[in-house]
């Protein structure tokens, strides 16, 4: 029972704190995609407005005229490069303002000159835009940037009807102003805010990485590219930047093609839950340890207790009851039996000529005669009968539930079994044949106690000693012979 207590407790516990794990891991899990919206929104702030800007750059130039490269008018050009320099200082974030014309010539610059300078951006290879005014956003890497630094690009291109390029503007967003950015959140130990574009390069980190700034990652197999990622999710994987399980929380960027990560050391997350998960399993192992030492100790004590009942109610030779513990079945058996006037009967029992199998074969020899002769008896008893030794070779048997008749019947089959088939052997291997006498008492209104009805079976087995031995006498009666 203790250990059913014990196995339910502890399985109760582990379904318990197995639940409260995954409910932390679940309220992180909408804690990290909250805490990435609300950076995303942050975020998304600098690329509207540089976006406003582009359009505002583009509504005010002619793509056709005022971006030829080289530029025939002087004022053109000095027009130009006042605007961009107006419109560059009006976002935080930005480096640069640069116009292109349609052989993505850069006509004119804000910052750096790179009049003259072909574009690398995507769209310049390609061999059509869509017609009107288009958006574009691309990662540069330090190669293959006009300044030499990893840069984000955004661009408005301007396409004829038929999809030709006409030209547009560009604005670059130093990765280092990101960087700055993003770093400025706090974060715990193990923590980790990012930004990456829809191909999954990294573009920003806190904690900063600069080695992995413009490696590509993705998310797990099960969830969709991030240039897939419709709004918000949120998943558990192992970083393949340090290798540590997060708890992510992704956010795309509405109209722009960013994506906002935040990731929860799941470690961290959950070292609360695991230090009192460890508290609990180890006072579960100590109470169990403690409550398995108290059931040791209390079965040691009851078989010790049951040892000593076996020693003061056994007799140590033959195993079967002693005389004190036989009298007192007796006296119970015969209160019951005179309360409810149920029969009840006793045979008395003693081993012929024992004196004579000592002195030829020895005592070891008689020893194994009086065990010989109690396994007989407990061989031949019913489940309600009781055998005992009231000492040296005699032997009684309490027979509840039985009248005179009955009794009769069952010391002869004793009788009969001892002295047809019963043999021990005596140290010299020597055959050793014995018979038994037996005394009957029935319970009469007479009779004013169970050692009173002894007394009487008693009688009855001197008298088969009398008549000869090897038989069986009914007290008050003759000898019964089947």
């Amino acid at each position: 029972m203790l250990l059913l207590l014990l196995v339910t407790i502890g399985g109760w516990l582990v379904v318990d704190f197995s639940r409260e794990g995954e409910r932390i891991v679940a309220e992180r899990s909408r804690l990290a995609i909250h805490r990435s919206q609300l950076i995303n929104r942050s975020f998304s702030d600098t690329f509207l407005a540089a976006d406003y800007v582009l359009r505002d750059v583009i509504g005010r130039v002619s793509v056709v005229r005022d971006l030829a490269y080289p530029q025939p008018d002087a004022g053109v050009s000095k027009r130009l490069d006042a605007l961009l320099k107006e419109k560059v200082a009006t976002v935080t974030g930005l480096t640069d303002l640069v116009l292109f014309n349609g052989d993505c010539i850069f006509a004119a610059a804000a910052n750096y000159p790179t009049q003259g300078t072909r574009s690398r951006q995507r769209f310049c290879n390609a061999a059509r835009v869509d017609p009107g005014q288009s958006l574009h956003i691309q990662y540069m890497p330090p190669d293959k940037s006009a300044s030499g630094r990893p840069v984000v690009l955004m661009s408005r291109t301007v396409g004829s009807p038929d999809g030709v390029l006409l030209g547009g503007a560009m604005v670059v967003i130093d990765l280092e102003y990101a960087q700055k950015w993003i770093a400025a959140f706090e974060i715990d130990e193990g923590d980790v805010l990012a930004i990456v574009d829809a191909d999954g390069t990294l573009l920003a980190r806190n904690p900063p990485l600069p080695e992995a700034i413009g490696r590509r990652t993705s998310p797990p197999l099960s969830q969709p590219g991030f240039g897939e990622l419709d709004s918000s999710a949120t998943f558990t994987a192992v970083s393949p930047m340090d290798g540590r399980e997060r708890i992510f929380g992704l956010s795309k960027l509405e109209r722009f093609p960013f994506v906002v990560i935040v990731g929860f050391d799941k470690l961290g997350v959950l070292a609360g839950w695991q230090h009192r998960a460890w508290q609990f399993a180890v006072g579960y192992i100590l109470l169990s340890v403690l409550s398995l030492l108290a059931l040791r100790v209390q079965l040691a004590t009851e078989r010790q207790r049951e040892e000593m009942r076996k020693l003061a109610n056994t007799d140590a030779l033959t195993g079967i009851a002693n005389r004190r513990y036989l009298m007192d079945l007796g006296g119970r058996e015969f209160r019951r039996a005179k309360r409810y006037g149920n029969p009840l009967s006793v045979l008395m029992l003693d081993i012929d000529k024992f004196k004579s199998i000592n002195d030829r074969w020895g005592h070891p020899a008689g020893d194994r005669v009086i065990q010989e002769l109690a396994n007989v008896m407990m061989f031949l008893v019913r489940a309600q009968d009781m055998c005992g030794r009231l000492g040296g070779e005699e032997f009684a048997l309490i027979l509840p539930e039985t009248d005179t008749s009955g009794a009769a019947l069952i010391a002869e089959r004793l009788r009969k079994t001892v002295d047809e088939s019963t043999v021990v052997h005596a140290d010299d291997g020597t055959v050793v044949r014995f018979t038994v006498s037996i005394g009957i008492a029935s319970l009469t209104p007479g009779d004013a106690s169970f050692d009173a009805m002894l007394q009487r079976a008693d009688k009855a087995l001197y008298q088969a000693k009398e008549d000869g031995r090897n038989r069986s006498v009914i007290a008050g009666n003759q000898p019964y012979l089947e």
